[in-house]
């Protein structure tokens, strides 16, 4: 009994294995963008699979060939040669492996594309119509900073096209032999591609709970390291105030987000974007008004002893009602140093804390509530 049902399933797998062996294969091929290394590399992808369920194939060998700008692309090379050998489940050949040889440019002219990748060994490699298989990849000069990339597949209307060859078995015991697929997809790559250093799309900011909240999104990255984040009062001297790592090279949309907890009533914001080889650019400057400082009654009166040494600082201010709030003390690039909880009752209000921890210099202090905050008041700190 068990022997009749090993046969049995042994018949059932080798029917199954010849139908699928025998399939008439059709193909579809794309071209997609894989890097664009600036200031002068373009990587592209070549893929390959079956148009349907019912024309899947084993591919034997494959001369893709295509035309290119020549005036945006220049000294085509193959920069990675994907494999496809291996054992392949359900492959009638010996063994059931499949080899490549390497994969070459041999046959290109003037324009042209002729990218070879041949069977060494075997009786093909699977390809089946769920996913797109990578079978290798080349690389071009990118001549413009800035440039829409072309590129056209040959088809069979034209010389050379593009061959997609595939094994299949004759059926009667006969051996099998390679054909070529039947066309079905091609059609061109067309893409406008930048080698500017970083795109910005926007730069923009809000206020959310008395913090300015920034973002900005870059369609494009090339050897970016990060970002410095710079606020100013006057739009004419600017400190730094935080830092951002980029992404690095990226050809998609990348967004950042960055939460300043010292703005005034109005202050101005500017990005210095970094290269990894120490360039940078600045971007436009925007200016944000907070409205945590339309509330009048919440008034720092004035501050003393300023210069102040290893002491106390005392600080008069007005309040319409009574608050929890914190003192806050922020070095010249806007870093809070120090914060210390107050209770302020309504009127007038004496508040002092200690600068004995405080490195010489000068500081900015101020009193801020839940949904406010005073002015910030400039203190020095001597020895």
């Amino acid at each position: 009994m068990k022997i009749k049902r090993y046969s049995l399933f042994l018949f059932l797998f080798t029917l199954l294995n010849i139908n699928l062996y025998a399939q008439s294969g059709q193909s579809d091929v794309q071209i997609i963008l894989s890097d664009l290394i600036c200031p002068n590399t373009i990587l592209f992808d070549i893929e390959i699979r079956a148009s349907s369920p019912e024309t899947e194939f084993f591919v034997s060998e494959q001369n893709y060939r295509f035309s290119y700008d020549a005036d945006v692309l220049s000294n085509p090379f193959v920069s990675k040669e994907y494999t496809l050998s291996g054992f392949v489940a359900g492959t009638p050949g010996p063994n059931g492996f499949a080899f490549f040889a390497a994969h070459n440019l041999l046959g290109s002219v003037d324009n042209v594309i002729t990218y070879n990748v041949e069977l060494s060994g075997g009786d093909g490699y699977y390809i089946a119509a769920e996913e797109w298989t990578k079978v290798g990849q080349i690389g071009f000069e990118f001549l413009q900073d800035s440039a829409c990339v072309d590129l056209t597949w040959h088809t069979s209307d034209m010389f050379p096209d593009t061959f997609i060859g595939e094994v299949y078995n004759t059926g009667g015991g006969g051996l099998p032999i390679r054909t070529r697929t039947a066309e079905n997809m091609y059609g061109h790559y067309t893409e406008c591609l930048t080698c500017l250093p970083v795109e910005l799309t926007f730069f923009e900011g809000e206020e959310r709970g008395c913090k300015i909240h920034l973002s900005w999104e870059t369609a494009t990255e090339v050897n970016s390291s990060h970002f410095i984040i710079q606020h100013s009062s006057d739009a004419a001297n600017f400190h730094e105030i935080g830092r951002l790592e980029a992404a690095g090279n990226s050809l998609q949309a990348v967004r950042y987000d960055f939460m300043d907890n010292s703005a005034g009533q109005q202050t101005y914001y500017r990005l210095k974007q970094v290269d990894t080889d120490g360039s940078f650019k600045y971007s436009k400057v925007i200016k944000i008004n907070s409205t945590c400082f339309e509330n009048d009654d919440n008034t720092i009166l004035d501050i003393y002893p300023n210069p102040v040494k290893d002491d106390y600082l005392y600080i008069k201010m007005h309040a319409n009602t009574e608050y929890a709030a914190n003192i806050t003390v922020m070095d010249m690039t806007g870093r809070v140093v120090l914060t210390e909880a107050q209770s302020i009752s309504e009127g007038r209000n004496l508040l002092s804390f200690s600068t004995e921890n405080l490195s010489t210099g000068a500081y900015f202090v101020r009193i801020d509530g839940n949904d406010w905050r005073t002015s910030a008041h400039k203190f020095i700190k001597i020895q």
